[in-house]
């Protein structure tokens, strides 16, 4: 989350940068166990277990049984090699030398990765299924993920595609391979990957992971009953499940368009409300919505039936609220013309309308507030000069979720531009659609996080790097003119800052290959362009590796594995969504601070296998998922063109296993300051906690309080 920085000018008491630190708060951390796991190699056996974000990192330590007996004392590390061989083994945690709790015994896995087997759809006519996006969540509060797994047809389709799809699936399994639940989202969800973006989380804070995502008239919950007959609004629950609204081409352009929260538990629907807005751009109708009327022009045909922009949806989980508020699903509807950001709130029993962010004009938008009041708002300036000043077309394949201004409220990143936690425009930048995203400390000696974009669109730039809570651009480049399609920021060598590249990453159209960059410089940082997919922490240092499809590798061209086998060749295992070559997962789900991959086993096509690093590693780092920004990641992880999840910190700042101290920030403006105004551009008597803005002598400053 938040970093706390003093910023050292000659217009603030404050002699030096100070320090930056995570400032995840407690009530954000989900409740976990250790995460105890055993992975052989050979006749060695790899402990691995969770510090959590809330121990006392100076007074715990560990105690490793094998077989009910103690062989390792006062263990420092969260990683631990036994070369002698057990059946069993548990770790006792200590607070000060006191024992406070001891995991479950925990035998070794059958293999140097965990399998997982699944119940594999039935095929259909001319198709069959294969596991795609998953994510976690604790759904029974016994301190362990669950897994969610979405089952992708063979004939799933691109929305730019024609084509009847089969049904959509959503399983859950424990970690055993035990299986919860299926849920049948109905012949009218359409397949494909922007169309079901599932987020998974503890909504009503009672400890218990739920799902919500896209449902229509035929979708049947894990109970085996219509989702629409968990609704409250007799016009949703009076709707025929019977009735196929698909064209022969494949589209659904007419029936009710519902938001469901599932028990994670059980698989049942537990409230059903209309989808907003709908597919005429309706913002509050529970009937069936007629033929598309969504601005979209690109080239099928006149009458606006072609469903493309329409279609386009993405998901994210935040917390609008604060640290001690409940999470808030994100619904997204368009970002090529017309953008929607809704946020809706679930109490344990009902969802509930928070607000509706609408951008249908580059110049106005529009919040609709929980009472149902629609305002008009005059965008924002564009900081890339460009007359683009709302949410309308700025919007990326993919978003990202973070409290990026230093009010402890997050804020949704699109890309272009931000939406601030109630519902308003945060910024524009103005560089329009795109197909990647990283939010993360880019720069750490800069306050706050930084956005690497990659842009889609033709005809600005391929690329730039923007401050996240004010949209200032810092680097931008590629005037190439092409569709940049992947690029990544990630920290891969030793020097400070992260480094970021893209398929067209130079600074101007004849320097493409010029990658990668520091992010702190804007200076070539190597001469090789690493791979373009995801990062991922693996072996023992602080610094990223790459996970391109089955690969891990360093850059400069080692490839990573468990053990001294790579992933590749264990277990046929596959990645998702093409050419994409997504992982199905990447998160820290057990075990230490290391991530876990997760992928599809070709073999059987259902199976998935799991891999985590068995590398020793003399750095003690608090479990990733309590990191307020990476445990987001984790939810938004499944949307549309899948994203790896960053920290909110720099990790290399870590000093013997802990985080820098938050220093309190003292920041004295003296009379050389002309005016002080808050992010909405509101002119300010005095300094604010958070992020504040100064003119001084007629350039631009920021600081934090």
């Amino acid at each position: 989350m938040k970093k706390v920085s003093i910023l050292a000018t000659t217009l603030l008491l404050a002699a030096a940068t100070g320090l930056q630190a995570q400032v995840t708060p407690a009530s954000q951390m989900e409740k976990l166990d250790r995460g105890l796991v055993v992975i052989p190699s050979g006749t060695t056996r790899n402990l691995s277990w969770r510090l959590l974000g809330t121990d006392d990192e100076t007074k715990t330590r560990f105690n490793i049984l094998r077989d009910g007996e103690t062989i390792a004392e006062n263990v420092y590390e969260t990683f631990y090699k036994d070369y002698t061989g057990g059946s069993s083994y548990q770790v006792v945690t200590l607070a000060d030398g006191v024992p406070t709790d001891t995991t479950a015994a925990v035998t070794p896995w059958a293999k140097n990765y965990l399998t997982l087997k699944l119940q594999r759809p039935a095929a259909g006519s001319g198709y069959d299924y294969s596991p795609n996006d998953c994510s976690v969540g604790d759904v029974d509060g016994d301190g362990q993920y669950e897994i969610f797994v979405k089952w992708d047809p063979s004939n799933s389709k691109d929305n730019s595609q024609g084509g009847v799809t089969g049904n959509v699936y959503i399983d859950c399994y424990k970690l055993d391979g035990t299986f919860l639940w299926r849920v049948d989202l109905g012949k009218n969800i359409r397949a494909g990957a922007h169309y079901t973006q599932f987020q998974v989380y503890d909504y009503d804070g009672d400890g218990r992971a739920e799902m919500m995502c896209k449902t229509a008239p035929g979708s049947i919950d894990g109970k085996g009953n219509y989702v629409n007959q968990a609704a409250t609004d007799e016009k949703i629950k009076a709707a025929s499940n019977t009735k196929d609204w698909r064209t022969s081409d494949g589209r659904i352009n007419g029936g009710h368009e519902y938001l469901t929260v599932f028990s994670g538990e059980t698989g049942e629907a537990i409230h059903t409300i209309a989808y907003r807005p709908n597919r005429n751009a309706k913002y509050d109708l529970s009937e069936a919505a007629g033929t598309f009327n969504w601005d979209d022009r690109s080239g099928k045909n006149d009458k606006g039936d072609y469903g493309n922009r329409g279609e386009r949806y993405l998901a994210a989980t935040a917390y609008l609220d604060g640290p001690d508020g409940r999470p808030s699903g994100i619904f997204c509807r368009g970002y090529y013309t017309y953008a929607y950001v809704w946020a809706v709130d679930f109490d344990g029993t009902q969802l509930k309308h928070r607000w509706l962010h609408i951008s249908d004009s580059r110049t106005t938008y529009r919040v609709m507030d929980i009472n149902g009041k629609t305002t008009t708002y005059k965008g924002t300036t564009c900081t890339s000069g460009l007359s683009r000043n709302t949410m309308y077309a700025n919007g990326n394949h993919n978003m990202s979720i973070a409290d990026v201004d230093g009010d402890g409220k997050d804020e949704i990143i699109w890309g272009s531009a931000a939406v601030d936690d109630n519902g308003k425009m945060l910024y524009a930048v103005g560089f329009g659609h795109g197909d990647a995203i990283h939010l993360a400390d880019l720069d750490p000696d800069r306050p706050g996080l930084e956005l690497f974009d990659i842009h889609e669109e033709k005809g600005t730039y391929a690329w730039d790097l923007h401050d996240a809570a004010t949209g200032e651009i810092i680097w931008k480049g590629g005037q190439s003119g092409q569709d940049n399609g992947r690029g990544l920021a990630a920290d891969i060598q030793g020097a400070r800052g992260y480094e970021f590249w893209s398929a067209y990453g130079g600074f101007d159209s004849s320097s493409r290959n010029q990658n990668p960059f520091n992010a702190m410089t804007g200076k070539q940082a190597g001469s090789t362009k690493p791979s373009m997919n995801f990062r991922i922490y693996w072996d023992g240092d602080l610094q990223d590796e790459l996970l391109d499809g089955t690969a891990i590798t360093k850059y400069g061209g080692s490839t990573l594995g468990v053990g001294t086998t790579p992933i590749a060749n264990l277990g046929s295992p596959s990645s998702c969504n093409s050419t994409k070559s997504t992982p199905c997962l990447s998160a820290d789900i057990f075990g230490d601070w290391r991530e876990e991959v997760i992928l599809w086993s070709t073999t059987d096509h259902a199976t998935l296998n799991i891999y985590s690093t068995i590398t020793t590693t003399k750095y003690r780092i608090p479990t990733l998922m309590h990191d307020h920004t990476y445990r987001m990641g984790i939810c938004w992880q499944n949307t549309a063109y899948n994203q790896p999840p960053h920290l909110g910190y720099y990790l290399p700042d870590y000093v013997d296993g802990k985080l820098p101290t938050a220093v309190p920030s003292v920041a004295v403006v003296q009379q050389q300051t002309e005016r002080i105004f808050d992010l909405q551009g509101r002119r300010l008597n005095s300094l604010k906690p958070g992020l504040n803005i100064l003119r001084v002598n007629g350039k631009t400053k920021k600081v934090f309080y």
